[in-house]
């Protein structure tokens, strides 16, 4: 063998090495999109997590927002009004639980599009939690007033996930 034909032999080894770390290079930027895409998911769903259990227990905050609401004509809506007339809770207490339900509602929404990616103990420690929706009656309750106004896709998974026996 001559020491042309090693050389393009040589050449060819090395263009291919090319195209295959291209292509793996290509495949751990899809990796890295897929990450910073869920990481500002995250970082946005805690963020509204947040504020929604700042409005749940922030008394003064509730306050002054329930006082805005009715000086300007507002009514208690679909789950407060209903929870108000069951249980005569007041204004400020039904929005507290309306606010809390939103925050757990937003864990779980920020927790389903990643649950094939959790350890078989925590998915079904989950699973248990989403359960609520049909086992606590405020739960129960405030995902029937609001679902229609809720994440279409995990509507879908929680009442898939309610449907099924247990």
């Amino acid at each position: 063998m001559n020491w042309d034909a090693i050389a393009a032999i040589g050449q060819m080894l090395g263009s291919i090495a090319v195209f295959v770390t291209l292509g793996y290079l290509a495949v751990q930027i899809g990796h890295a999109r897929g990450e910073v895409r869920r990481s500002i998911n995250q970082s946005r769903s805690e963020t509204v997590r947040q504020f929604y259990m700042t409005y749940a227990t922030d008394e003064r905050l509730d306050n002054v927002r329930q006082k805005s609401h009715i000086l300007l004509g507002g009514q208690p809506t679909g789950f407060a009004r209903e929870l108000m007339e069951r249980t005569g809770m007041t204004a400020e207490e039904a929005t507290a639980v309306f606010w809390d339900q939103m925050a757990w509602w937003t864990y779980r929404t920020q927790t389903i599009p990643y649950l094939d990616e959790l350890p078989h103990g925590e998915r079904k420690s989950f699973e248990f939690g989403v359960k609520h929706y049909r086992t606590l009656p405020t739960a129960t309750l405030w995902y029937e007033r609001n679902k229609s106004y809720l994440n279409p896709d995990a509507v879908r998974y929680v009442d898939n996930l309610l449907a099924q026996p247990g």
